[in-house]
């Protein structure tokens, strides 16, 4: 029997949600386990090893210092295998390594094998699992809501922020540090092996689809037709956008950094309580979550270069409020310009490299700029240390960092987009 209703009264097929979005999904919870395991749980892990082994706090913080370093030197090699092998292969041994690298934190008997764990399996999985891997994925799944895409999916940073250090101080605390090292991996292992081995796909075309889920091909369409191949690094060394992307990114991921490591104590030195200074943290982790889901909206809406320039007034704006440290009102203020400034840099900076470099070679530039923002990373927050030596004040710190905030945003003009 036919169906005579006429074509307008029958009812719409529902259009099958974009494979994309799942993507979104492995970005978001690989980078909430990496982020949560290695960075945020950090100072979790060496408390029992630092009892355990009577370890000095310099030694104790040689783990991370040689995860960064490794890393920082393995980045342009593993940006560019990205972008010559199967990402979620490159992805699935980033999360084995990480797994396994609990497994064997676990089986120490000398503090001095901490750093050597870390640097083995902890870097190579913290490259990997971080903004390089989920910016290249979504890059290439997303062209018209790529900013919306990398900035949900960079809101697992925080989630892993959030959910993982309590997790393993319970496991602490409910066993020993070895039991719980192990229970960790295996946690580790137990999400990240099937989400990526099930979800995670590399290019649209892949699933017989195309970018943001269009029913014909784009000039990105994860097809081939993705922008221009960087074969050599001397190709994207000469590249203005670089420089001035990398020199952009790094003022303000130095100022953020240099603003976490010694928040506390410039604002129990500014008449704050340890608890009004614990709540500042609190609250640029919250405001964090906001702004990357802000600002990854409004990356596909306006110029990217603005979405930059907005960071990091936001962000001097909140190194204004800690300068005018004369109420508690100005700290938390402070704070929250902070956390929104702060939530922008991932989204905005991945969609922008996307735009300026197309996705052909999207990983191995991030690779290679990857170590060029390092040592700004490295170096602000022991700078600002210097300062308050010498001076007695954060204050002086504060006014560098405006000013080469300032002078970032007087280089976004350089910075010339593809269309």
């Amino acid at each position: 029997m036919t169906d005579s209703r006429p074509e307008s009264s029958k009812p719409l097929a529902r259009k099958p949600l974009f494979f994309g979005w799942w993507q979104v999904l492995v970005a978001l919870l690989v980078q909430a386990v990496a982020t949560g395991t290695i960075a945020y749980s950090y100072s979790v892990v060496v408390v029992p090893l630092a009892g355990e082994f009577e370890s000095s706090r310099m030694t104790l913080m040689l783990g991370m210092t040689t995860m960064t370093l490794v890393g920082g030197l393995l980045s342009p090699w593993l940006g560019a295998s990205i972008d010559r092998f199967s990402l979620k292969r490159m992805m699935l041994i980033a999360a084995i390594s990480l797994g396994v690298g609990f497994f064997a934190l676990s089986l120490i008997n000398g503090i001095w094998q901490m750093p050597l764990i870390y640097a083995v399996f902890m870097s190579l999985s913290s490259v990997i699992l971080g903004p390089l891997a989920a910016s290249t994925l979504l890059a290439r799944w997303f062209t018209k809501r790529r900013g919306l895409a990398m900035g949900l999916a960079a809101m697992g940073t925080s989630l892993g922020g959030f959910l993982f250090p309590p997790l393993l101080q319970f496991l602490i605390d409910s066993y020993e540090w070895r039991t719980a090292f192990r229970l960790l991996g295996a946690v580790v292992l137990l999400i990240l092996v099937p989400l990526i081995g099930l979800l995670a796909t590399d290019w649209p075309a892949q699933r017989q689809l195309f970018a943001d889920g269009d029913d014909c091909a784009t000039p990105e369409d994860g097809t081939g037709n993705t922008g221009p191949r960087y074969d050599s690094v001397r190709a994207i060394m000469r590249e203005r956008n670089f420089w001035a992307i990398a020199m952009v990114m790094g003022a303000l991921f130095s100022t953020y950094s240099m603003l976490l490591s010694n928040l506390a104590p410039f604002a129990i030195g500014s008449g704050a309580s340890a608890d009004q200074a614990a709540l500042m943290i609190s609250i640029i982790a919250v405001m964090g979550l906001i702004g990357k889901l802000l600002f990854g909206t409004i990356a596909d809406r306006v110029d990217l270069r603005f979405g930059l320039a907005g960071s990091a007034t936001l962000l001097a704006l909140g190194l204004l409020c800690y300068l005018n440290n004369e109420s508690v009102s100005f700290l938390l203020a402070g704070s929250v310009l902070v956390g929104l400034a702060a939530g922008g840099m991932l989204p905005v900076w991945g969609a922008l490299m996307a735009q300026a470099f197309g996705v052909s070679s999207y990983g191995r530039v991030m690779g290679l700029m990857n170590p060029i923002i390092m040592p700004f990373n490295i170096l602000s927050p022991p700078l600002a240390g210097a300062i308050f030596d010498r001076t007695g004040s954060y204050q002086l710190t504060f006014i560098v960092f405006s000013i080469m905030l300032l002078l970032a945003v007087c280089t976004l003009p350089l910075i010339q987009l593809r269309r």
